[in-house]
């Protein structure tokens, strides 16, 4: 199995949590029959080379499924991509359904870009009129897909969306006058390019956050990071229920992932530690491509960051009874459900 994560260049987020979270699953199952042998590859914050080693592991080393961790552009020549290359794939960041005509070969364990738009409009709209949110975005990869999904949830509302676009140069310049006259702000995207601008927030105002934040980001917010929400997995949010077999080791992971990182995992960690069970379980029965694809397509997965419902026509799996909004508390303390 080959992970593919951006653990050097500039591209965020970070693949360090993923790599974190897929090296606890290999030592924790070194004895697991089949046992799966992981190979990670740092792309470099590079969509050419995220390009370039996915042809090479799928086409040259022949790997027998691959985990995308990295930022991409989920269009149509990249799924044409993964239809030629005959394994199964899996994304552990936000893409859109990816399922195609009888199923395809990539599986989402993200939520989509669009189950993250319905949440976060869902809880601003209880606190503010929408037609005065304003959706801030940088463009990057991530920033464009969390952008598109908030414009056509927002219009199907009826609501027409309020965008400025900024660069990591400008954003600073830009942002601080109109978050100074903003109650609802939405920051697509990994908010790196925002953060200085968005410490100036103050009371009144409500900072909504990508899916991808990391703790180190949303803490960078300082004394805005209170007035900040970001969705999220409920089992890596602070006291959550620990009753019964799955919640139990959802508990464990949490606990053992920041014995090993030294701070609580992400959800997209939490993700990427699903993506090896998953393949280990698919795996059990045999590991040829097809018949590891159909039997992930064609069942239900308690993994530690949700319970994953896949189908022919659904590959998007994360179940959104499992996602709610999280709020900061400490750099080294799990997240806290709002």
């Amino acid at each position: 199995m080959t992970a593919l994560l951006d653990l050097s260049g500039s591209r965020a987020p970070g693949g360090g949590p993923q790599r974190d979270a897929l090296q606890l699953w290999a030592d924790q199952h070194t004895s697991a029959t089949p046992r799966l042998k992981l190979k990670i590859v740092d792309v470099g914050g590079s969509p050419s080379k995220t390009a370039l080693e996915f042809r090479r592991e799928a086409v040259e080393a022949r790997a027998d499924a691959i985990i995308v961790g990295a930022a991409v552009d989920y269009d149509d020549a990249f799924a044409n991509f993964i239809q030629l290359a005959q394994v199964p794939v899996l994304f552990t960041l936000a893409i859109q359904e990816p399922a195609s005509r009888g199923g395809g070969w990539a599986f989402a364990l993200a939520p989509t870009p669009a189950q993250l738009a319905r949440l976060v409009l869902d809880d601003a709209a209880q606190h503010a009129v929408l037609a005065s949110a304003l959706v801030v975005s940088d463009e990057s990869t991530t920033a464009i897909a969390d952008r598109i999904a908030l414009v056509k949830e927002l219009a199907r509302r009826q609501v027409k969306a309020n965008v400025v676009t900024v660069t990591p140069a400008d954003a600073t310049q830009t942002l601080r006058p109109l978050l100074a006259t903003t109650s609802i702000v939405f920051l697509a995207g990994t908010p790196r390019s925002y953060l200085e601008a968005a410490r100036t927030v103050t009371t009144g105002t409500t900072v909504y956050l990508s899916y991808l934040s990391e703790l180190g980001d949303v803490g960078d917010l300082r004394e805005a990071a209170a007035l900040a929400l970001w969705p999220g997995s409920r089992w890596i949010a602070a006291g959550a229920a620990a009753s019964g077999g799955s919640a139990i080791a959802r508990a464990a992971f949490v606990q053992s992932y920041a014995d090993r990182a030294g701070g609580p995992p992400t959800s997209v960690a939490a993700s990427a530690y699903d993506a090896l069970a998953l393949l280990s379980s698919a795996a059990a029965d045999g590991i040829d491509p097809v018949g590891v694809r159909d039997r992930i397509q064609s069942r239900t997965f308690a993994g530690v960051a949700t319970t994953y419902t896949f189908s022919p026509s659904r590959h998007a799996g994360f179940n959104t009874g499992d996602l709610l909004l999280l709020r900061y508390v400490a750099l080294r303390s799990p997240p806290a459900a709002r």
